[in-house]
C-alpha cells in the first residue's frame, strides 16, 4: 500500500476492539481507578469540531491510563437539550411542509422520539469513527428510564428540603419555542432602533407628560407613569393622572427614585408585565397600579386590545407609530442603537413576560461549593478560577422550568387546592389517600404541565452517570468517584461545570472531578462559534472521509486550544500528511525487520547513534509524562511529533538505512524496541495507524496495541544527549552554509588551543559520518587568511579553506550582512516597543509573552554574530 487506507481498516480496528470488550468497565478491587465524563452532545445535528477536540483529549487519557494498567471508566451519553431539539424539529418540519400548528401534542411527541432515535445512531457512530474508547455497554441517554428515575429523586429531595418554589416573575420568553430561557442564554446585540417620544396628556388634557420609549406597542400594557421625585421638572404632575394614548385609560403619575433624570425625557411608563424594571416599581405600589399582559405565548397581541388581537408585535408597532402620528400624539422619531437581547437557540427577540414559573433557591448552596471548590485542578488554573468565584457570588435562584413537552415533567400533582409531590400518578394517589383518606381516580388529579430545564438534568450527572441517585453509595459508583477528568468548553462553565460542582457539594459533600481541563471556543474565518444552529461547520463525515479519524484527530489537535482558536480544514491535511510519514517510516522499519542479519560487531558511530538515540528516548519520555500530567495537550503533541520527525526518522533512521551492510542483529533489535516504543507513545493521539502497524509486527506481548503497557522512564545521561545536540547543531551550521561541494570529502581546520575542547562537545567519529568532513586538521597558526573562510560555533573557531567550497557571494559581502544587522534591528525595535507596551504585558498570555522574550534573545544573538564576523 502506498498509504494508509483508512477507509478500509479503521472500522475493522474499532470492531475488534469492541468484540473483544478492551473499553469495558467494573468494580475490580486489584486494579486502579481511572473515571471521565464525556460532556454528553445534544442530540441536535452532528458532532462539531468543539465535540471532536474535546473528546479526543479525553480518549488520549482514557487510553494512556489504560496502557499504565488503570480500570478506566468512560460512559458515553446524549442530552434530550429540550429547547435546543424541539426548535430543531419545528423547523425541520417547516422544511418538509407541516404546518405547525396542526400538530397535536402526541404527533409532535413523535416526531421528537424518532429524531431522537436518529440522533442518537449518528452521535454514537461519530464517536466510533474517531476512536472514543468508551464503554458502550454503559451507554445513557438523558431520557432514559434511569436518568430519568435518577431526575424526580433529586428533585422532590430539593422540594421536602424547602429549595423550590413557585412565584410569579418577569421571564424572557422564546416566542418560537414558546418557553421561558434564562438570561444567561440571552446573547445581546446591537442593532439600529428607534425612540419613539409620545404625549401622555392630564385628565383635563391642558398639559402632557413627554414620554420616550423604543416599545410603543406596549402602549396597551401601561398602567402608571413613573418620574423621580427629586425631578424639579414634574414636581406638579406628582400624584396626577394621565390619558394613555390611543386607549385613552387613566393611569396614576407616581414617584420611584430609581428612575434616572437624565436618561430620555425622565418620565418612564409603566409596563409591569413587559419590563423587569417596570415590575420592580410594581411591587413597591400595588395598590395604586395593576398589571395587564398584552401578548401571547407567540408574541401576538391578545384580547386585552381587540384591534390588534392575533397580529405579531413588530407589525402592530408599525400600525401604532402610524396612529399616534395621525392623532397628534407623536412629537419626533429619533434613531438609535441599542442593545437587543435575542434568545440563544431560536435567534428570535426575546419578549419579557410576567409568569408563574419553579425556582431553586441557589443561597444554600454557596457555602459547601467554596469549601469543595478548592479540590479540583482547574486547567488552566489562572485563567478560569476567577469565573468560579465571580458567578458563585453573583447567584441568583435559578428559573428550572420550561414550557414544554419534551424533558423531564415536573413530579408535581394538584388535587383541588393540593399540591402533592410524586414519583408517579399511581404514588400520588396512595399518597392523597394515606394524607387525606379520601379514594381518588388518575382523572382527578392535574399534574403540572412543566418540564425541568436541561442543565437540571446535567447538574446530577457525574453522580447519575453511575448511579449515585437510585442506588447510593453501591460499589461502582464508590470504585470511580470522584471523576478523574472532565474536559470542556468554558462557554458552559456556568450552566453546567459550576452546577455540577454546586449540586455534588450539597448532595454528598464531595468533589465531582478531579481534574477539570477547558478548552477555548472553536470558530470560523469570521470568529463566530463553531455550532449546530449557525451550521457554520464542516460535516465530520466529509472530514473523516477526505483525511481519516487519526488525520482529524492530529488536525484538530493542532492547535493551542487554551484559547479560542480558528478551525482551518489545512490543520486536517497536515494531520493526515503525518499519517504519511509513519506509513512510510513503517515501510523502512518493516524492510529492517526482514533483513538477514549477524551478530557482528558495531561500528562506533552505530553504537553512538544507538547509545545518543535509547538516553533521548528516555529523557522525551520524562519530559511527555510531565505535559500529560499538567495537561499541556497540545504541547506533547508538538513535542512528539517533531521528536518523531526530526530525531528518529531525519537521523536515526536516515543513518541506518543508507548503511544497510552494516545492520546487525543488535542494530537490528534496538531498532524495533525504539518503533515499538515510539508506536505506543503514538497510539492515545493516532489510535487506528499504530494498531494496524503493531498488528502487522505481531509483537510478543499481544496483538493489540491498546492494551499493551505504555514504557516505563529509564535512566537518561542528560550529558550525551548535550554532546549529540552540539554535533548536530554544528552539522546543521555546516549545511546551513551551503557551500560544501557534493560528493567531496573536505578537511576543516582548527587552532590547537580550540581542538581539545571542541572534542569534548562533539562526537567527532559521528561528525565524520554524517558530513562531508573528511578530517579536523589542527594548525598552530592560520597564516593567509584570506585562503580561508572562517565561521564560528559555540567558543570555537573554524577555517575552511576557500578551494573546497563554493563561494557564495552573499555571505562574503559586508554590504550584504550590514543590509542583514540593519533588518535585525528594526526587528528587535518592534519586538522592543511591544514588550514596552503595558496594555501588552497586562492582557497577553504568558506563553505569547515568553515567545516575544526568546526571539528578543535570539534577534540578539544573530547581530552579534553578524558583527562578529566582520571583525574576521
Amino acid at each position: 500500500m502506498k498509504n494508509y487506507n483508512f477507509k478500509k481498516y479503521n472500522k475493522k480496528i474499532y470492531n475488534k476492539w469492541i468484540y473483544y470488550k478492551y473499553f469495558n468497565s467494573n468494580y475490580n478491587k486489584d486494579k486502579k481507578s481511572y473515571s471521565l465524563l464525556l460532556p454528553p452532545p445534544n442530540i441536535t445535528g452532528d458532532l462539531h469540531i468543539g465535540h471532536i477536540l474535546n473528546f479526543t483529549i479525553l480518549d488520549i487519557y482514557a487510553r494512556i491510563k489504560r496502557m499504565k494498567g488503570y480500570n478506566v471508566c468512560w460512559i458515553p451519553g446524549t442530552d434530550h437539550a429540550s429547547i435546543a431539539t424541539v426548535i430543531k424539529v419545528l423547523k425541520e418540519l417547516r422544511k418538509n411542509g407541516i404546518n405547525v400548528n396542526n400538530i397535536s401534542k402526541k404527533q409532535l411527541k413523535t416526531f421528537l422520539f424518532n429524531w431522537s432515535i436518529k440522533y442518537n445512531k449518528i452521535i454514537i457512530d461519530q464517536l466510533k469513527s474517531i476512536g472514543c474508547s468508551c464503554d458502550w455497554d454503559k451507554f445513557q441517554f438523558t431520557l432514559d428510564k434511569k436518568n430519568y428515575n435518577s431526575v424526580i429523586k433529586v428533585f422532590i429531595y430539593l422540594y421536602k428540603k424547602g429549595l423550590i418554589y413557585k412565584k410569579d416573575r418577569i421571564i424572557n420568553w422564546d416566542i418560537v419555542a414558546k418557553t421561558t430561557i434564562s438570561d444567561e442564554e440571552v446573547i445581546y446585540k446591537k442593532q439600529i432602533n428607534y425612540l419613539y417620544y409620545i404625549k401622555y396628556f392630564t385628565e383635563d388634557k391642558k398639559n402632557f407628560l413627554v414620554i420616550a420609549t423604543t416599545r410603543p406597542e406596549t402602549i396597551f400594557g401601561d398602567t402608571a407613569i413613573c418620574i423621580n421625585p427629586k425631578d424639579k421638572r414634574y414636581i406638579n404632575f406628582i400624584n396626577k393622572k394621565v390619558l394613555v394614548p390611543i386607549v385613552n385609560r387613566l393611569i396614576p403619575i407616581i414617584t420611584d427614585k430609581s428612575v434616572n433624570i437624565n436618561i430620555g425625557t425622565g418620565c418612564l411608563k409603566i409596563t409591569p408585565a413587559h419590563s423587569k424594571k417596570d415590575f420592580k416599581i410594581y411591587k413597591k405600589n400595588k395598590k395604586k397600579i395593576k398589571i395587564i399582559n398584552i401578548f401571547n405565548d407567540d408574541g401576538t397581541l391578545n384580547v386585552n386590545y381587540k384591534h390588534y388581537k392575533g397580529e405579531d408585535r413588530f407589525i402592530v408597532r408599525k400600525k401604532i407609530y402610524k396612529k399616534l402620528k395621525k392623532l397628534g400624539y407623536l412629537i419626533k422619531k429619533e434613531k438609535i442603537i441599542n442593545k437587543i437581547g435575542y434568545s440563544e437557540r431560536s435567534n428570535t427577540i426575546i419578549e419579557n413576560k410576567l409568569s408563574l414559573q419553579w425556582y431553586l433557591k441557589m443561597k444554600r448552596f454557596i457555602k459547601p461549593t467554596l469549601k469543595i471548590i478548592k479540590r479540583i485542578k482547574i486547567f488552566p488554573k489562572k485563567k478560569y478560577i476567577n469565573l468560579f468565584y465571580k458567578w458563585i457570588k453573583n447567584l441568583k435562584d435559578w428559573n428550572i422550568s420550561r414550557q414544554l413537552i419534551w424533558g423531564h415533567k415536573i413530579p408535581i400533582y394538584y388535587y383541588k387546592k393540593n399540591v402533592i409531590i410524586a414519583t408517579s400518578y399511581k404514588n400520588a394517589i396512595k399518597e392523597i389517600k394515606k394524607k387525606y383518606k379520601k379514594k381518588i381516580k388518575k382523572y382527578d388529579l392535574k399534574r403540572d404541565n412543566n418540564v425541568l430545564d436541561t442543565w437540571f438534568s446535567s447538574w446530577i450527572l457525574p453522580i447519575a452517570v453511575l448511579n449515585g441517585i437510585n442506588k447510593k453509595n453501591n460499589l461502582f459508583f464508590n470504585y470511580y468517584y470522584p471523576i478523574n477528568l472532565l474536559v470542556t468548553g468554558y462557554d458552559i462553565l456556568f450552566f453546567w461545570v459550576l452546577r455540577m460542582i454546586m449540586f455534588s457539594s450539597f448532595y454528598i459533600k464531595k468533589e465531582p472531578f478531579k481534574n477539570i481541563y477547558f478548552t477555548g471556543i472553536a470558530r470560523d474565518n469570521n470568529k463566530k462559534k463553531l455550532s449546530k444552529s449557525l451550521g457554520n461547520y464542516k460535516n465530520l463525515y466529509y472530514l473523516l472521509n477526505k483525511y481519516g479519524a487519526d488525520g482529524v484527530r492530529i488536525g484538530i489537535l493542532n492547535n493551542n486550544y487554551e484559547n479560542d482558536f480558528i478551525f482551518n480544514e489545512n490543520l486536517c491535511l497536515k494531520g493526515r500528511n503525518f499519517i504519511n510519514k509513519i506509513w512510510n517510516s513503517f515501510k523502512v522499519i518493516n524492510k529492517i525487520k526482514n533483513l538477514k542479519t549477524k551478530y557482528n560487531k558495531i561500528k562506533i558511530e552505530y553504537r553512538l547513534i544507538i547509545k545518543w538515540f535509547e538516553n533521548l528516548l528516555n529523557y522525551n519520555l520524562y519530559k511527555l509524562n510531565f505535559l500529560l500530567k499538567n495537561y499541556k495537550i497540545y504541547k506533547s503533541l508538538i513535542f512528539i511529533q517533531k521528536f518523531f520527525k526530526n530525531k528518529f526518522c531525519s537521523i536515526y533512521l536516515e543513518v541506518i538505512k543508507h548503511n544497510k551492510n552494516y545492520i546487525n542483529n543488535i542494530i537490528k533489535k534496538k531498532t524495533l524496541d525504539f518503533y515499538y516504543i515510539l508506536l505506543k507513545i503514538l497510539h492515545p493521539y493516532i489510535p487506528f495507524i499504530t494498531e494496524y502497524i503493531w498488528n502487522i509486527f505481531k509483537t510478543k506481548n499481544n496483538n493489540n496495541i491498546t492494551i499493551s503497557s505504555l514504557p516505563k522512564i529509564k535512566f537518561f545521561n542528560k550529558k550525551i544527549i548535550k554532546k549529540f545536540n552540539y554535533t548536530f547543531t554544528f552539522i546543521k551550521k555546516l549545511k546551513k552554509i551551503n557551500l560544501l561541494k557534493k560528493n567531496k570529502k573536505i578537511f576543516i581546520y582548527i587552532k590547537k588551543n580550540n581542538f581539545y575542547k571542541f572534542r569534548k562537545d562533539i562526537y567527532i567519529p559521528l561528525l565524520y559520518k554524517l558530513s562531508y568532513i573528511k578530517e579536523i586538521r589542527i594548525k598552530k597558526k592560520i597564516i593567509n587568511k584570506s585562503k580561508y573562510l572562517f565561521f564560528c560555533y559555540k567558543q570555537h573557531k573554524f577555517f575552511l579553506l576557500k578551494k573546497y567550497i563554493l563561494l557564495n557571494k552573499k555571505i562574503d559581502n559586508p554590504k550584504y550582512i550590514y543590509k542583514k544587522i540593519n533588518f535585525y534591528k528594526n526587528y528587535l525595535l518592534n519586538i522592543n516597543n511591544k514588550l514596552k507596551n503595558k496594555k501588552f504585558i497586562l492582557l497577553a498570555p504568558k506563553d505569547v509573552i515568553m515567545l516575544e522574550k526568546k526571539k528578543k534573545k535570539d534577534i540578539e544573538m544573530k547581530i552579534f554574530n553578524l558583527k562578529k564576523s566582520l571583525l574576521n
